[in-house]
């Protein structure tokens, strides 16, 4: 069935009984393909022996082939209640550069999606958080993300987003000279006690 196009599906939730389906690949890939990505709300038209019914789903999980990113291997859809709040993860979107950058620091994300709560039709495509006025040492939290209407941040809001820090190499770099200093006086400490012994041996 995937050779030709076809993906193996379950659909479930909302008290329902879980429900197999076949889906085409293409009309998925083209559904999935816009700025909201698995967070878009799809409307499944399912043909059956009991006749057409339409269900408002959104994807919950997607297998994908180890070695094909484009290659679908089963889906899992979720029935949605658009009266419901549901929860989904919302890519971060980091606008601007770090004032600290051009200090030499470098803007290090620890966090690229923030779990929020709401309603399947105020789900953000992204959450945008400009960091312009980050200097070296600056660390920006979930707490500091601007809230969308309707929405409900879950993250833990001391959660580290980014921060701007100061880069490793160079202390790297200055121990590596600090190991090289060490072998060289403790090179020239053997040399000055061979030296020693030997005036010793010549005097004795």
């Amino acid at each position: 069935m995937r050779n030709k196009g076809l993906l193996p599906a379950v659909v479930y939730g909302r008290g329902l009984e879980p429900r197999t389906i076949i889906l085409d690949s293409t009309d998925l890939k083209r559904a999935l393909g816009t700025s909201a990505g698995t967070n878009v709300l799809l409307d499944l038209e399912i043909k059956g022996d009991d006749g057409t019914s339409i269900e408002t789903v959104m994807v919950k999980e997607l297998q994908i082939h180890p070695l094909q990113w484009d290659f679908y291997l089963h889906a899992d859809l979720i029935r949605i209640s658009m009266e419901d709040k549901l929860e989904v993860e919302v890519p971060l979107s980091l606008i601007g550069e770090p004032a600290g950058i051009q200090e030499g620091g470098v803007l290090q994300i620890q966090l690229r999606e923030v779990l929020v709560s709401c309603l399947p039709t105020d789900i953000p495509e992204f959450i945008e958080i400009t960091v312009d006025s980050m200097e070296i040492g600056d660390v920006l939290t979930v707490s500091d993300l601007p809230v969308p209407a309707g929405v409900e941040i879950l993250a833990d809001p001391a959660e580290t987003i980014a921060s701007v820090i100061v880069p490793q190499v160079e202390e790297e770099e200055e121990e590596e000279e600090l190991e090289e200093g060490e072998l060289v006086d403790e090179a020239e400490a053997g040399e000055a006690v061979e030296e020693e012994a030997e005036a010793a041996d010549e005097e004795e």
